[in-house]
């Protein structure tokens, strides 16, 4: 049990962390880097939509809406307790 990560809940569907600097997704029962920047993207509100070098590709609420810190206890329900 880790309680220095930080974990998100992503789309009211899948659950994230950040731990040691590095953000994860618990995908197929396990914790996977999270290699397609779908953490950072929500906490940055980056709208892949905007054409390149759009000032409104970064900082989009609604897309910053789409991820929320939750719990360990609340990450460990949504996942089963697989860790």
């Amino acid at each position: 049990m880790n309680n220095e990560a930080t974990y998100y809940l992503i789309m009211d569907r899948l659950v994230g962390k950040k731990e040691d600097y590095i953000y994860y997704l618990f995908e197929n029962g396990k914790w996977c880097p999270d290699s397609r920047c779908v953490i950072m993207d929500r906490l940055m509100g980056y709208d892949p939509t905007e054409p390149a070098g759009s000032p409104y590709a970064i900082g989009n609420g609604s897309i910053m809406d789409e991820i929320e810190v939750i719990t360990y206890e609340k990450a460990m329900e949504l996942i089963g307790g697989q860790i």
